[in-house]
């Protein structure tokens, strides 16, 4: 891309369940770090003390071991670069693989199978079992041959005494992991690239998004505040929106957009925010941008929804998927999907972008894939690579 005398990216070396748990398993000793008991819902490299590099905590490790602060807080002993690790958090998954390790997963959720792109490019993952689903967890599939050395799961795991307790019974590790900032997310990143000993292919990453976010930041930096773009964001469900202490929470307002009806949620242990219809139509927003295919054309043939400015304007737009759904609270496509969404909403900034190959050179840079243009086609168009079962699965 050019110059424009705007900062632009230097070329990147390529090398680059809330606790869905009814009946749980899974394990680990470990120490809470924080000092009243309660466990925080996230807690950036800064909260922890640690620098995002570095997240080894200051304890000495057994040989072949390291002992390191997880995004709660928790210091955990881990085996060094496991041969042998269990995904039950999806977003964990997605970093472990794009870090290089796919074939070490022997266990994940079964969510991760309806993100056709990401089990494409990954497909030693149908080789491995499932036992993290919307049904709970079956504790007697995670733990069967071979066993798991280290067990990556979300905070809830580890927020529920009862669960925590049962997961301690197995002796493997557990790591908690949780984001809801560029900071944390980066954080989360370079903790398992650490634990895997993938830290340079980590580094990349963080590279990559601090270079978008600054990136994006920058280009909308000159907005007035009454020229900033009013953008709803529907997830999934027409009238379900943002909440702020999210990861697009927190990135999408810095692109000079203003989005309606969002609210912070503190401590609330349903993470949904929904709006009235009544509501939508008097924030009449300037854009809509959705996630799901089924919502967007919802949208085109219900005759009431006509008379949003939105849908008279032609301002509707499907997010792209790929690994997973661009926006998502926990899209590890962050850093790309900064750039669709600056270039969607403010065509005249980011007209020296394109799109097609930004997508082909995240996905070479971050991902060491080679998408072909119907690929990209594809992730762009937000249709297509978001599947509700998987047919192909191996036994």
């Amino acid at each position: 891309m050019e110059d424009n005398g705007m900062t632009t990216r230097n070329t990147i070396p390529l090398l680059i369940l809330f606790a869905l748990l009814t009946a749980l398993a899974g394990c680990g000793s470990v120490t809470a770090s924080n000092q009243d008991g309660a466990i925080p819902t996230a807690i950036s490299a800064a909260d922890t003390e640690t620098d995002v590099k570095t997240v080894s905590a200051e304890v000495p490790a057994q040989d072949g071991m390291i002992t390191v602060a997880d995004t709660l807080g928790r210091t955990v002993t881990v085996p060094k670069r496991p041969d042998r690790v269990a995904a039950i958090f999806a977003p964990a998954n997605h970093i472990i693989c794009m870090l290089g390790d796919s074939e070490k997963v022997v266990a994940f959720s079964e969510g991760n199978l309806r993100d056709a792109l990401f089990v494409e490019l990954y497909p030693s993952l149908l080789n491995a079992r499932t036992p993290h689903s919307s049904r709970g967890l079956n504790i007697e599939e995670l733990f069967v041959d071979p066993v798991p050395q280290v067990i990556f799961c979300n905070s809830g795991v580890v927020m529920d005494d009862r669960v925590l307790e049962m997961l301690e019974r197995f002796g493997v590790p557990i790591v908690a992991l949780e984001f809801d900032s560029t900071e944390s997310l980066k954080y989360a990143v370079a903790l398992i690239g650490e634990i895997m000993g993938r830290e340079a292919e980590a580094r990349i990453y963080n590279d990559y998004l601090d270079w978008a976010y600054g990136f994006v930041k920058e280009r909308t930096a000159g907005i007035p505040e009454d020229g900033k773009k009013v953008v709803y964001h529907a997830i999934n469900e027409l009238l379900r929106t943002e909440i702020v202490n999210t990861l697009p929470g927190e990135w999408i307002p810095e692109l000079g957009i203003v989005q309606p009806g969002v609210v912070e949620l503190e401590g609330a242990n349903d993470r949904k925010h929904y709006l009235t219809l009544e509501e939508l139509f008097v924030y009449d927003p300037e854009y809509i941008i959705i996630n799901g295919e089924d919502v967007y054309e919802y949208i085109q043939i219900s005759e009431r929804l006509h008379s949003l400015s939105a849908f008279k304007n032609d301002k509707i737009f499907l997010l792209p998927v790929g690994i997973t759904r661009f926006t998502h609270p926990y899209s590890i496509e962050t850093p790309i999907a900064m750039l669709w969404l600056g270039k969607t909403i403010y065509p005249d900034l980011f007209e020296d972008i394109d799109m097609h190959e930004e997508v082909r050179a995240f996905y070479q840079e971050v991902f060491r894939a080679d998408l072909s243009d119907a690929t990209i086609e594809a992730v762009l168009s937000g249709r297509g690579l978001r599947n509700t079962a998987h047919a192909g699965r191996a036994d």
